[in-house]
């Protein structure tokens, strides 16, 4: 039976292996790998639609290969769930800076394994659905408002059942300011988009535009310290660009994080975006919350 979507399975114990084929087999295409150069080839020979990747490798470790696939165009965007014995924060936080999507500790859950990996191919499946759609602002070619909020909402519920936190970053241009003619911001945005796109290792990460000067940020499962992190470091990364070009550049960033009750409103994380963004104009620093 055709499988819709493709898997590749990496890890250097046949055994492990062999586990995540049985567990997978019925509902997607899996490809097994036992090292970081095998891994890498078939990545790019299969173009899978999710990698799950273990840390010890025989040739590499997977953070090596995670850093090679999202150094790749050809690989950059397919979503990365890191699968290892180790379970100490630092290794976490560490696959989770280079990009990957998730994170689970051996020995394996069978329904755990399902779970993460059903929800990162939900993923996978509506961000075909945007392209197939015009679900992208055609100026800048971006996710634009109404994939703005489909995706926000999906992720909303994810973060309910999963009890993860979900964060949001508002990024204004001064449309007023006088390097931007007539009051269109479109030929600074497009500027800024692969500053701001360089910050965004996993491919769960989400970016649109918000309004005509506002570009926003979707990070699952990022909790406030993260989101901080982030958003500093876009401020950081857009003022040296244009710093560079001798043009100043007017611009706010307002944030929020929050760990979703059920029965909360998904505009309860945009409110409070929208309340630190009016802030930190104001304040001229960047606000979380």
């Amino acid at each position: 039976m055709f499988k819709e979507f493709k898997i590749l399975a990496v890890d250097d114990q046949k055994s492990n292996l062999d586990v995540l084929i049985h567990i997978l087999k019925e509902e997607y295409a899996v490809y097994p790998a036992k090292s970081g150069e095998a891994a890498l080839k078939k990545a790019a020979d299969v173009c899978p639609d999710l990698i799950l990747l273990d840390i010890i490798l025989p040739d590499m470790n997977g953070f090596e290969v995670l850093e090679k696939l999202k150094s790749d165009e050809l690989t950059a965007q397919i979503p990365v769930i890191i699968i290892t014995g180790l379970s100490n924060v630092e290794d976490e936080q560490r696959g989770l800076k280079l990009g990957a999507a998730d994170y689970v500790t051996k020995p394996f859950n069978h329904e755990m394994i399902k779970t993460r990996v059903r929800n990162q191919i939900q993923i996978v499946k509506h961000k075909r659905t945007i392209e197939k759609y015009g679900m992208i602002d055609e100026d800048l070619n971006i996710l634009n408002r109404k994939s703005f909020d489909r995706m926000l909402n999906i992720e909303w519920e994810r973060a309910v059942r999963e009890n993860n936190p979900v964060s949001l970053i508002m990024i204004e241009v001064d449309e007023f300011q006088p390097s931007i003619a007539d009051g269109k911001p479109d030929a600074v945005i497009r500027k800024i988009i692969p500053v701001i796109e360089d910050k965004l290792k996993r491919a769960t990460d989400i970016f649109a535009r918000y309004e005509p000067a506002t570009l926003v940020l979707i990070l699952p499962n990022t909790p406030i310290k993260g989101i901080i992190e982030v958003a500093e470091d876009i401020g950081r990364s857009i003022r040296e660009s244009h710093d560079e070009e001798g043009s100043e550049l007017l611009f706010n960033i307002g944030a929020s994080s929050l760990l979703p009750d059920k029965g909360e409103p998904v505009s309860l994380l945009v409110f409070q975006a929208e309340r630190n963004l009016f802030k930190a104009k104001v304040t001229g620093e960047v606000v979380c919350l």
